[in-house]
């Protein structure tokens, strides 16, 4: 982690030279005395109308202002802000899109050379630990926004605060998973496509994979139960509250060898598929006839399950139901406000309206996502309602909220997580391409994988 930091420190000194060496030609305009009085009188009235408007009021909808905004899904951006418009018209958006992996570097940067911050910061859940000790976030459980945890679904808590304590950031949607599956390959091999039958039927891991050899069988090796490994440790490793560093250690064989060995499993008894989730291959799998299940969040219906099917070859065989020994929050973006905001106060009000708000709750059903928020079910029975073609007559909504999200267990996110994800991403791969690698060789691969990134932290014990 260190090492990392350091070659984004070096970045960050490049980047620096080369801006000031930019900036060495550029000439300084200055105003006219009475220029200059009449621009700070007017900034001064606008800052003092914002400051003047309290938080608990709503806002005129003739309020004007402008907010900053770095993110990587352009239609959520587009679709919400434009829901906010309606209500506040004179307000606008300047949007800049960063990778989601890049966006952790990119606020270090702006930290580190004094650039600037957007107003509104996004951060995605694999990199969030990290980027959620950066000073550069609003404390929004304090004055004047008084947000409180309880307002959301409790599994997503540990997820949107810092090491103080301090919510950095909330969460734009739901995103517990499930498990989609085939539902006419289902009744074909094992008898039935009912959801609640088949989380009967395999309560536990050691259960599916039993009925995953019987479907090999069955097949003549032509049809597998999952995919991907990837898909697999989505679900196996977010089967645990433990977090992955604890008391400045990664204790490798407690933290993920139930994991490994499962996954270690699937491969060698021909449950899982050896393909590498989200490449070409994965996509084409989805719409094909040869696997029966696949990891599914509230997002992976448009993402995953309709994008890569545009013949609709698979239009309504598509069911939900429950994980083996739980289920598991797959992903999630927050969004929170920056010390540096210039207008706080527009940008909660956005920021509420986005998250918790009833309004913004029935923009997210509108593109198949779910609100964090408690209050818009409240208000709003109908919102708890989502239903995709995709998967006949069943209500994703309602079984995502009564069935799969009470089964998620949640984990204090670390620091360390976004490395540690990319280093069991890479040992899954591993265990892909070389069916003779062992369980005990592919954790030894993961200690050694997390030496090169950690060698310079005494205090890591793997």
């Amino acid at each position: 982690m260190k090492m990392r930091k350091i070659g984004r420190i070096l970045t960050v000194m490049f980047l620096t030279g080369g801006l000031m060496t930019g900036c060495q030609k550029k000439q300084t305009v200055v105003l006219p005395e009475k220029e200059q009085k009449e621009e700070a009188t007017e900034t001064e009235s606008k800052n003092k109308e914002t400051q003047e408007i309290s938080f608990d009021e709503e806002l005129p909808k003739d309020y004007e202002g402008t907010l900053t905004m770095w993110g990587w899904d352009t239609d959520y951006y587009q679709t919400v802000t434009q829901a906010f418009q309606e209500i506040y018209p004179n307000v606008t958006f300047e949007y800049t899109s960063v990778e989601h992996k890049d966006l952790p570097q990119k606020y270090e940067t702006a930290l580190i050379v004094g650039g600037e911050l957007p107003d509104i910061a996004w951060s995605v859940i694999d990199f969030r630990g990290e980027v959620f000790e950066l000073d550069m976030w609003e404390p929004l459980e304090q004055e004047p926004y008084n947000f409180r945890l309880s307002e959301v679904c409790e599994y997503l808590h540990p997820h949107m605060v810092n090491s103080k304590g301090n919510v950095c950031g909330i969460e734009q949607s739901l995103s517990p998973a499930g498990l989609a599956y085939r539902r006419d390959l289902a009744k074909k091999y094992l008898g039935t496509d009912d959801p609640e039958e088949l989380e009967e039927m395999m309560p536990t891991w050691e259960a599916f994979i039993q009925k995953g050899k019987e479907v090999y069988e069955k097949s003549n090796g032509e049809v597998y139960m999952w995919f991907s490994l990837e898909d697999i440790r989505q679900f196996t490793q977010e089967q645990s509250d433990t977090a992955w560093v604890s008391d400045g250690k990664i204790d490798v064989k407690n933290v993920f060898d139930r994991s490994i060995s499962l996954a270690t499993r699937f491969r060698d008894e021909h449950i899982s598929d050896n393909l590498i989730a989200w490449t070409p291959a994965w996509n084409e799998a989805l719409r094909e006839d040869e696997h029966i299940f696949t990891a599914c969040a509230t997002w992976s219906v448009k993402f995953s399950i309709e994008s890569s099917d545009p013949q609709q070859k698979n239009l309504g065989r598509w069911g939900l139901m429950s994980a083996p020994e739980g289920n598991a929050n797959w992903g999630g973006t927050s969004m929170g406000i920056t010390k540096t905001c210039k207008d706080k106060r527009l940008a909660w009000e956005f920021l509420k309206f986005a998250t918790l708000s009833t309004e913004g709750a029935r923009t997210l059903n509108s593109m198949g996502l779910m609100t964090t928020a408690k209050k818009p079910y409240e208000e709003d029975p109908s919102l708890k309602s989502y239903k995709s073609r995709w998967f006949g007559n069943q209500d994703l909504g309602i079984y995502y909220m009564d069935h799969i999200i009470p089964n998620i267990k949640t984990r204090a996110l670390t620091p360390q997580d976004g490395m540690i994800h990319d280093s069991l991403s890479l040992v899954l791969n591993a265990l892909n391409q070389d069916e003779n690698l062992s369980a005990e060789e592919a954790e030894e691969l993961l200690r050694e994988e997390l030496q090169k990134e950690l060698k310079d932290l005494s205090l890591i014990h793997i």
